[in-house]
């Protein structure tokens, strides 16, 4: 009987331990992305090379820009005014301003959810936002501050 319990405990406990820690590899890898201290609705993918994806839509947006997109190049223009961002899937060039950037991975369309993704340093940057992150152990926020945004 006690030989019963210490299983049915050990099995629970190991339930537990590997819930846990796929939540916090899950919050981890798709961390919470916040512009001027305002949550947004959608999260951000971690590659694993350490690039930071958003679709683009949505933060282009968030960051006050004019979005087309292109679909038969797969491609977005984002503008403000002042600040124009060309970025076409698979590309390593961005143009910003007419200007060729490198980039160290391409912006990628994902055909399954038809979503344009983008990462999200690059372009919070090329806005003359700053990026910082917050993680702990189980969890991911990036905070973008761009004090010309209203």
């Amino acid at each position: 009987m006690n030989l019963k319990k210490l299983s049915s405990t050990f099995l629970l406990t190991m339930m537990l331990i590997f819930t846990v820690s796929n939540l916090a590899h899950a919050s981890l890898l798709q961390p919470n992305v916040y512009v001027n201290n305002q949550k947004m609705d959608i999260y951000a993918h971690v590659s694993v090379v350490g690039v930071t994806y958003v679709p683009f839509r949505p933060i282009f947006s968030k960051l006050n820009m004019t979005v087309n997109w292109d679909n038969a190049k797969k491609s977005v223009t984002a503008t403000d005014g002042t600040t124009t961002i060309v970025l076409t899937n698979n590309s390593y060039t961005a143009y910003v301003n007419g200007k060729a950037v490198q980039l160290i991975n391409p912006p990628v369309y994902n055909p399954d959810d038809k979503l344009f993704y983008v990462n999200l340093r690059f372009v919070a940057e090329s806005t003359g936002a700053v990026v910082n992150w917050s993680k702990t152990d189980t969890d991911a926020n990036i905070y973008i501050t761009n004090p010309n945004l209203k």
